[in-house]
């Protein structure tokens, strides 16, 4: 995002900024892909359960996540003053292993700070 663009983004626009987006790996081993986080452990027991995702898969997940975000568009947005705007963006997601045959809707939400910020991972679970 550009200093002169305004916020909030649009439904049906792409994450502003979305190839600089920030805390992605941070976020899923702190959180999304952690069995032992008291808020995310469900989030990785969904993960593991429908995808064949875990944390030892942080990277391709991660991939999938920042690639999913340039070409999906941004399905909702939120004020959340004072922290900024969340955008959701919900990206297709192939599963691994014996869930390979599975492609699954996985819904991110992104903390926008302000204008030029880049986008920061906030939550990341699957949508079946």
């Amino acid at each position: 995002m550009s200093p002169d663009t305004s916020l909030p983004p649009t439904v049906g626009e792409l994450l502003p900024c979305g190839e600089a987006a920030v805390g992605v790996h941070r976020k899923l081993a702190t959180y999304s892909l952690n069995p032992t986080s008291e808020d995310g452990g469900p989030k990785a027991s969904g993960f593991a359960r429908i995808l064949g995702i875990t944390i030892e898969d942080i990277d391709y997940l991660q991939g999938a996540i920042q690639t999913g975000v340039l070409v999906v568009p941004i399905s909702s947005v939120r004020d959340k003053s004072p922290w900024g705007m969340n955008c959701v963006v919900t990206v297709p997601v192939r599963g691994l292993g014996k869930k390979d045959d599975r492609v699954v809707n996985v819904r991110t939400a992104w903390r926008l700070a302000g204008p030029g910020a880049p986008p920061q991972l906030a939550s990341a679970y699957c949508k079946p």
